[in-house]
């Protein structure tokens, strides 16, 4: 990115999530100083935090979001390559068992993944943004209140020392609240007296066990990763395992309508055997553990809309504080960096610091866009689930599912419609593409099935750099 000129002094960004550390990068660019605001004291190396209990589960970062960040962070791939991360061809490397209870063909692939735990991703993120001469950090820290002048615009936040309970303020040309899932902005903005905005919120109930697992040698496996899909209404269970750095497999069991894997070790080998298919059970009862079980239930989809709401000047909402998606389907790093991405593209745009209140209203509309269509997808299909609150299966949307089904029905034989769907999931085209003519005929075709086999080809080792 090229230096522009500043739109102002200091920008504040409340949390060190992978939103705000890639809103901080993009805000790098324009003003004078940026300090991310953190609650967790924040690692030296790719450490677990409290602020973040799901890194211990399956995380993708998809094509679409790797793509996105390294636009902001430069040659990211390949660092993330070199600490132990995995590449991953889909869907050759996946054994994959759709919804439609087929076995994916090992079509050539055409998206390339990088799998990682999320505190290797953090961790490798957080040390490029740290070494930005303008950013700097403010750990252990917690805002308390967002403080306004007179004019109504945000002109800084309350901070606190958790460490010590100090009390100071610090002053800010823009506040970006990237505080996640749990963000007291609406109690902030009340405080003032302001409109909380509008929530949406879908609830599949579902659970998460994990737990990692020493890779054990089988050159008779014919797969790197592996993802038996739920199939709703009828199969609330599924499980997805990713090879991770470290030669680990992390396993995530997965189960809606409340029915949550357990955490115990027999519970939980039995409801790996109980799924569609026992291939993850069948990958895991002789593999050698390498750490506890462990659970996550916080999985509802949450929507603020700040985009329809009366903000305070010179205040943005990013990451799972704007909208926070049910893990399952993957979506929320790489929903974040598109949204940094717009941001980014949005601010390039600003001749100056006059026109920040301006600009930034019109980058809190365009960063809501980027959730549109996961937040379809997301809640559509857990409204499949009987057990779901919040939301309703509209006609309009029993139709899109309908012809979801068809396109799920043709990507396990189907290349075109296996690549078309690969680009939507990784968030490189968007849900429409789906309705393509040229996947929508070969969609809703009669297929000729292949013969339905796990994938059992031997493979070779998963290549690491470094």
């Amino acid at each position: 990115m090229s230096r522009t000129i500043p739109l102002g002094e200091h920008a504040i960004v409340i949390g060190g999530s992978m939103a705000g550390l890639l809103a901080a990068r993009a805000l790098s660019e324009h003003f004078g100083t940026v300090t991310v605001v953190e609650r967790d004291r924040l690692p030296n190396g790719p450490e677990q935090r409290k602020g973040v209990p799901q890194a211990r589960h399956v995380h993708a970062f998809w094509a679409g979001g790797l793509q996105a960040a390294q636009q902001l962070l430069p040659g990211l791939r390949a660092e993330l390559l070199a600490e132990g991360a995995v590449r991953l061809g889909m869907s050759t490397d996946m054994a994959w068992l759709t919804p439609a209870d087929r076995w994916c063909r090992h079509f050539e692939a055409t998206q390339d993944i990088v799998s990682a735990s999320r505190t290797l991703l953090e961790w490798v993120v957080r040390r490029r943004v740290r070494a930005i001469a303008n950013v700097h950090f403010l750990p252990e820290q917690e805002v308390t209140a967002l403080r306004l002048d007179q004019h109504r615009n945000v002109c800084g936040v309350t901070v606190r020392d958790r460490r010590c309970g100090e009390v100071l303020d610090l002053s800010g040309d823009l506040v970006v609240d990237a505080s996640g899932r749990g963000s007291a902005l609406p109690r902030w903005l009340a405080a003032h007296g302001l409109a909380t905005p509008k929530e949406s919120v879908v609830d599949g109930h579902l659970g998460y066990a994990t737990r990692l697992f020493e890779v054990p040698d089988d050159p008779s496996r014919g797969w790197r990763a592996a993802y038996v899909q739920p199939s709703a209404p009828a199969h609330s269970r599924g499980g997805i395992l990713f090879p991770v750095e470290g030669n680990h497999w992390v396993v995530t069991l997965i189960g809606a309508n409340g029915d949550h894997a357990p955490t115990d070790e027999e519970g939980y080998l039995a409801f790996a055997r109980s799924l569609r298919d026992p291939l993850l059970h069948d990958a895991i009862v002789s593999a050698q553990p390498a750490s506890p079980i462990c659970g996550f239930r916080h999985t509802e989809n949450r929507r603020r809309h700040y985009e329809e709401a009366d903000l305070p000047g010179r205040l943005l909402v990013v990451g799972d504080s704007l909208c926070a998606f049910n893990p399952v389907y993957g979506q929320g790093m790489t929903v974040a960096a598109k949204e940094v991405e717009r941001l980014a593209a949005t601010l390039a745009g600003c001749a100056g610091p006059d026109r920040l209140v301006d600009v930034v209203r019109r980058a809190q509309r365009e960063v809501a866009r980027c959730t549109d269509g996961p937040w379809t997808l997301a809640t559509s299909n857990d409204l499949r689930f009987p057990g779901t609150d919040g939301g309703r299966l509209t006609v309009a949307t029993r139709v899109i599912n309908r012809y979801l089904d068809r396109v799920i029905g043709a990507v396990s034989d189907d290349a075109t419609v296996n690549a078309a769907f690969l680009r939507v999931l990784n968030m490189i085209d968007p849900p429409q593409a789906l309705f393509h003519p040229r996947v929508a005929m070969r969609a809703l075709a009669p297929v000729r099935r292949s013969r339905d086999a796990r994938p059992a080809t031997p493979v070779p080792a998963p290549e690491r750099v470094g």
